[in-house]
């Protein structure tokens, strides 16, 4: 059975620094959180489907302005690189650092963002491409993570039924969750999600950093985007802000 993505929704998180409980709901624990290490998340649900996945999900890394995107998986050395308007299929299980240069709107600033690799989607045979994930960096994450916040983001597939019930009318709607939130068990909630992606200003050493910081060793293909046609049927992304 051919499983069709629907809806792509973003929930993002922007953590100010400190620390901040987490709030649990009564009936409901998650025992992750945005807070969990970079890597420990995707870890446990690769343990939990028994062997590694060799799928490589087809991500779309969007930056304010467009940048160059280089792609470390394990250790200094980069597995690839190109500019943001290409794809880069990535292994679920695995996390990867990101440095993002070259950036139109924030000249000479490099960043090392991390995404974290949940899950998949299961698009038509053949066109995977055309289903990428949207990992976006917004001009007021990036000034955010240069004033010395983390920005959060959990993506997830939507749940269907839910999207209905949210809104029947397939309308933008603004959601808030607080800081003190579990952002991924909010996730969760709505639906599946799919990656995490850390933005802060946090930069490699010159000297000793642990290849851990590079990534988990999972693979990375380059890939073009296909030609532009119409959107499939039901493919959309809303945002929803944490501050």
């Amino acid at each position: 059975m051919v499983e069709r993505p629907l809806q792509v929704l973003l929930l993002i998180l922007t953590a100010c620094g400190g620390s901040a409980a987490t709030a649990q709901n009564a009936d409901y624990y998650h025992p992750l959180s945005q807070r969990t290490p970079p890597g420990h998340t995707a870890a446990w649900l690769q343990h939990i489907r028994g062997q590694p996945d060799p799928w490589l999900q087809p991500v779309s890394i969007d930056v304010a302005g467009g940048a160059r995107v280089t792609v470390y998986s394990h250790g200094p050395e980069p597995v690839a690189s190109a500019d943001s308007s290409r794809l880069f299929a990535l292994n679920p299980g695995h996390t990867y650092r990101l440095c993002l240069t070259d950036m139109n709107e924030f000249p000479g600033v490099e960043l090392y963002p991390t995404v974290e690799v949940l899950d998949r989607l299961h698009p038509p045979p053949g066109q995977a491409d055309r289903f990428p994930v949207p990992v976006p960096f917004s001009r007021t994450d990036i000034q955010e993570a240069l004033a010395g916040n983390l920005v959060t983001r959990v993506i997830y597939l939507e749940d269907p039924e839910t999207a209905q019930e949210l809104d029947p009318l397939h309308r933008e709607l603004p959601q808030e969750v607080a800081p003190a939130d579990n952002v991924l068990q909010r996730a969760d909630q709505l639906g599946r999600p799919m990656i995490i992606i850390r933005l802060g200003n946090r930069a490699p050493g010159p000297a000793g950093t642990s290849s851990f910081f590079y990534g988990t060793g999972g693979s990375v293909e380059v890939r073009e985007r296909p030609s532009p046609t119409a959107a499939p049927d039901g493919l959309s992304a809303r945002t929803t802000g944490i501050r």
